[in-house]
């Protein structure tokens, strides 16, 4: 193993450490669960485990940045789509300091933010079941050609899975009644999977997808694409414009900002928009990078500060769903139109 490859190694084992042992340490010490949903804590040991989380994070992100061994420029399509995303997750921070009562309006239970977000996750799982057809149309020696069947159609049945889950399967629109046997376990009575264990859901949600559109990014443009472990699943790793178009969804992060993953989520983001800006192909993209590296900072640090005006502490989380569907629609839509293909420069 060579010196920056140990590094990232290094980077990601110290990581993934810090997260379980910290996660673990205050379960036992302090009884905090390690999924839980509360106002964000601003005390000593909190600023603390997050400076540390901040290092280990940017340490990570440099060290994949200085193994980059190609680059995939945005087209100007890309651009501009991400500025629009970008302004509109602008436009909804604006409505939460104009007025907290209508940001709760606009992102509530079966709002037209949750369907927006629903119809995103089916065109998303569309758009993976074509690539699976048009894998099927190729040549069955083509290497690694049943992993990556299996992966598409594992990700269109995800993305399906999502989008009936965020409308609760159209339970309110065909009016059935919550089987007794669901309600029962049901955090909230609804015919859901994810309300059985709502917390775990969205650590799981937020930080997973957080990483994948934002971390996975790095690795695709990286030396690490090369690793026998890493080449069969390359194809599917997503490319720096699903992270343009994904980067914004960051701003949103308040009733889950002191769980640790979500916050490396947070850190690893914000620290890939600087590097995707220093190795940017054109002025313009730099610009996007620069910009978007600044936006995300203020943006989570304007929901930090207003987060307590809120009519629930929640109710960003339907904007940072809405947002992580914009880049997971991305995702879908680039490996069904590129295959997946690496594009140098």
């Amino acid at each position: 193993m060579n010196r920056p490859i140990f590094a990232i190694v290094g980077a990601l084992g110290l990581l993934a450490a810090f997260l379980l042992g910290m996660m673990a340490y205050e379960q036992l010490a302090f009884g905090w669960p390690f999924a839980r949903e509360e106002s964000p804590l601003h005390t000593g040991w909190h600023w603390l485990r997050r400076s540390v989380n901040a290092v280990l994070c940017a340490a990570l992100v440099i060290s994949l940045a200085r193994v980059r061994r190609h680059g995939e420029p945005l087209s100007p399509g890309a651009l501009t789509l991400a500025w629009l995303v970008a302004a509109l997750t602008a436009v909804a921070t604006l409505l939460l300091v104009a007025s907290p009562a209508a940001y709760a309006r606009v992102g509530a239970e079966d709002s037209a933010i949750e369907w927006l977000s629903a119809l995103l996750l089916f065109v998303a799982a569309t758009a993976m079941a074509k690539r699976f057809l048009d894998l099927r149309r190729t040549d069955p020696a083509t290497p690694f050609r049943r992993l990556h069947l299996l992966g598409a159609a594992g990700f269109a049945l995800l993305f399906l899975l999502m989008g009936g889950e965020e409308v609760s399967w159209f339970q309110r629109q065909i009016g059935f009644a919550t089987p007794d046997s669901v309600a029962a376990r049901n955090w909230q009575g609804e015919f859901n999977l994810h309300n059985f264990q709502t917390d775990l859901t969205e650590l799981v949600l937020y930080a997973g997808t957080g990483l994948f559109l934002m971390l996975l990014p790095l690795v695709r443009e990286s030396a690490l694409v090369r690793w026998p472990i890493v080449r069969p699943f390359a194809a599917f790793l997503p490319d720096r414009t699903v992270a343009a178009i994904s980067a914004p969804m960051l701003v949103f992060t308040y009733s889950h900002w002191t769980l640790l993953p979500v916050q490396a989520a947070f850190w690893i983001g914000l620290f890939a928009c600087i590097a995707f800006a220093r190795s940017a192909a054109s002025t313009r993209e730099r610009a996007l990078w620069s910009v978007f590296a600044l936006w995300v900072a203020l943006g989570q640090l304007l929901h930090l500060l207003l987060g307590h005006t809120m009519v629930m502490m929640y109710d960003s989380s339907e904007y940072r769903e809405l947002f992580l569907c914009f880049g997971l629609a991305a995702y879908a839509f680039r490996q069904w139109r590129t295959g997946g293909r690496l594009t140098q420069t």
